[in-house]
């Protein structure tokens, strides 16, 4: 397994990084102001021809805005956690085939434009097979943006990340399971972890909402749900804080995992006394 790398820069001084990982459909804004939308493009895989999308950026700033558009692995750790690796390091990438033009954006003060995000044709390889990347989109004029604000001691740099997926031209079953669930002490609070294996060959976006019920008091709590999304074969635990405000004693916690429409949900039970 390649080794994950950090996206930190050289020329940083003091506090680095606002990181703002696009997971969701809305825009992603990162707090010195700029956004990208959407936060996820799909793409269904060809052999023959090249497909382009579009992204659509925001400088909200009062100031210049460049940023440097590359392609980086990622895939998730035992706990969930988004770890990244070199273009072209696992096998599932498609960084090989992705261009973005132009790949050096310059915004003016509170510009709008929209960049092209072109997948090559890939004739070489099956098209039965999930292939995932992050465009990211990094700041690459820091030093003249924290200039032109005054700052003495930090200079901040921002990058967001955009999911891109090559999706196979036949859709294969799709199969997750909860795998596993526990509870534990961490510090204060107790947390559940729920133990998700995708079982299957297709990309899944998934919500997973936990239920807390007094065994004794017959009160019952529902979480809002999370959203789990699993690449094929992914297998990690999420995590949750049970709520410090739930009274001491006997529960049953319930863990409830939809798929979407046309998926079974997956439900997982599990014990416990908290104290």
């Amino acid at each position: 397994m390649p080794t994950p790398v950090s996206f930190s820069t050289r020329r940083m001084v003091g506090l680095w990084l606002i990181l703002c990982l696009a997971v969701a459909i809305l825009p992603c804004q990162a707090q010195i102001g700029f956004q990208v939308s959407p936060a996820k493009l799909y793409v269904n895989h060809s052999t023959t021809s090249e497909q382009t999308l579009r992204l659509h950026l925001n400088n909200t700033m009062d100031t210049r805005l460049v940023l440097q558009a590359t392609c980086a692995d990622w895939r998730r750790d035992s706990m969930g956690t988004k770890a990244y690796y070199p273009a072209g390091s696992l096998p599932n990438s498609c960084c090989s085939l992705v261009r973005v033009t132009p790949s050096v954006i310059e915004l003016a003060p509170h510009e709008e434009r929209d960049i092209l995000v072109t997948v090559q044709a890939d004739p070489r390889s099956g098209s039965a097979v999930v292939r995932n990347g992050m465009i990211l989109l990094t700041q690459a004029n820091e030093q003249e943006t924290a200039r032109a604000k005054g700052a003495s001691q930090f200079i901040i740099k921002v990058q967001i990340g955009v999911h891109l997926y090559v999706l196979p031209e036949v859709s294969a079953q799709p199969d997750i399971a909860i795998t596993g669930m526990d509870v534990a002490k961490a510090g204060d609070q107790y947390q559940v972890k729920v133990q998700v294996e995708n079982k299957g060959g297709t990309l899944l976006e998934s919500q997973l909402r936990l239920e807390y019920l007094n065994l004794d008091s017959m009160q019952e709590l529902k979480m809002e749900p999370m959203p789990v999304n699993t690449m094929p074969k992914d297998q990690f635990k999420v995590a949750a804080m049970v709520p410090a405000s739930l009274a001491k004693g006997k529960y049953l916690i319930v863990a409830i995992l939809d798929s979407g429409p046309g998926q079974t949900l997956k439900v997982a039970e599990l014990e416990a006394v908290l104290k």
